[in-house]
């Protein structure tokens, strides 16, 4: 019998663990060292059971071959009922067999939002956020990156954090190829490729085979009006984990005032039933502001009825320069309750979100906790060439790509100082009780204070009482 890889799974080394994750069912597993070895064989060509027995025999120097052969037999078929691997006698029944995504699936990742693993894997697994919080604040990891790879974009957006004249500038392909080498050299997993608007880069198609070819799980950012057949057949080629794009309203005029880009909702809603019909899976993003803060319904309808997700984020972030106008398309309190109701009906993942929810009580532990995961588990690279915390910190820089990423990571002292702000630099919130409804952000929190991270702004407080209030009220329902 033959194993390999399936092509959604991405096995990697965290820590002393081996890890194994697949795109295709957002599941993933953790295993100790000795099963690190056993995933450190697998690979993309498919392999006799001999060979890959052979690989493991030299690192294992007491137990019996016959324990660990039934142990390996054991382990690739486990894999590979769960979809992470695929077997066949031979190579071609290997790739007739594979299971691939398709939106006819029972339960598409299009239409999943719990991507934790599943509760068998929870029963048999160490939980992986558990291993994740411990190794990565151990040792700090770029487990993901964001590449901006242009801020140049054809639409206007009203509410977006960039300044409109800095959108001139494109990161060269060899640049690009240079982080994506450095990226593959320390192991990262997920790529996030954006702009400004990913598809005016001149390259798209190069930059994504050269991200398939050093086996990332990658995520497309973009508002797909400028998508090609020529773009649609190599985004189906490398086989993205998701194409993220973002639409505001399925009103035409509401959708066009907010991109500032006249026709745009007509186009994003044509590649976008292109990319569903192509088998490429997709992601709505619908931003709520004061323009389509009626609308979020029926997006969340058609992205259902094509099944596929939508989802909102109604707390809008400040530009990068500091400068706020962008905010009077903010929600107010009276607009942000009338939207979480809407939710709450509506959207059935946040529904069965709350159904889970149990407030935290282990203070101690959250006191030690990051407030996100910039500079502990991802990165992100601008279309200047300098690296920064996240994609909205464009007011603190980390590095350029003329350093070497590993000696950014390691030496930055931005970064170091990013490492020690933990929930405990927030004693109020500590203490506060709508903590668990909190949407508290530290680039928020920078760019509209004007560059002062631990300066909550009072709107977010209200928004987190106002969730709690609404949340706890369908529960007690």
């Amino acid at each position: 019998m033959k194993y390999r890889l399936n092509k959604n799974s991405f096995v990697r080394k965290i820590g002393d663990y081996g890890y194994i994750y697949s795109q295709l069912t957002k599941h993933d597993r953790n295993y100790d060292s000795a099963g690190a070895v056993f995933l450190n064989a697998l690979s993309r060509k498919p392999q006799e059971f001999e060979e890959i027995l052979n690989k493991i025999l030299p690192v294992f120097i007491d137990p019996p071959v016959e324990l660990i052969k039934s142990d390996l037999s054991a382990f690739l078929e486990d894999l590979a009922k769960d979809n992470y691997l695929t077997k066949g006698e031979t190579a071609e029944e290997c790739d007739k067999n594979e299971l691939l995504f398709s939106y006819d699936m029972e339960n598409a990742k299009t239409t999943t939002y719990n991507y934790l693993q599943n509760k068998e894997d929870l029963e048999r697994f160490r939980d992986t956020t558990e291993i994740f919080f411990e190794e990565h604040h151990k040792t700090p990891r770029v487990h993901a990156c964001q590449i901006e790879l242009t801020n140049r974009c054809n639409e206007r957006c009203i509410h977006c954090y960039i300044p409109h004249e800095l959108k001139n500038k494109i990161l060269p392909k060899e640049t690009v190829f240079k982080v994506l080498n450095e990226l593959h050299e320390m192991g990262t997993l997920g790529l996030t490729l954006s702009g400004g608007e990913a598809l005016c880069h001149p390259d798209i198609c190069e930059i994504l085979r050269k991200a398939r070819e050093l086996d990332f799980s990658i995520n497309l950012l973009s508002n797909i009006t400028l998508l090609t057949d020529e773009i649609l057949e190599c985004i189906k080629e490398v086989n993205p984990s998701l194409v993220q794009t973002s639409l505001y309203s399925m009103n035409p005029e509401e959708h066009d005032k907010i991109t500032q880009l006249k026709g745009s909702q007509q186009k994003t809603l044509r590649n976008l039933e292109r990319l569903i019909e192509t088998q490429v899976p997709v992601q709505v993003s619908c931003p709520t502001m004061r323009t389509n803060f009626r609308s979020y319904k029926k997006v969340l309808e058609w992205a259902s009825a094509h099944r596929c997700k939508a989802q909102t984020d109604f707390i809008m972030m400040a530009r990068t320069d500091f400068s706020t106008d962008n905010l009077d398309e903010r929600l107010t309190l009276d607009e942000t309750k009338q939207l979480i109701e809407d939710m709450l009906v509506a959207d059935v993942d946040y529904g069965e979100y709350i159904e889970e929810y149990k407030p935290r009580t282990d203070i101690e532990k959250l006191k030690e906790e990051p407030v996100c995961g910039v500079a502990v588990d991802n990165i992100c690279l601008a279309a200047n060439g300098t690296y920064y915390p996240c994609s909205g910190w464009q007011g603190l820089a980390v590095g350029t790509v003329d350093q070497h990423l590993k000696d950014v990571w390691e030496n930055s002292p931005q970064l170091k100082m990013l490492r020690n702000i933990k929930k405990k630099s927030f004693p109020k919130c500590l203490s506060c009780a709508d903590k668990d409804f909190c949407a508290m952000c530290l680039v928020r929190n920078f760019n509209e204070s004007g560059g002062d991270m631990l300066k909550i702004n009072d709107h977010f407080c209200k928004v987190a009482h106002l969730n709690k209030e609404l949340v706890l009220n369908k529960i007690k329902k």
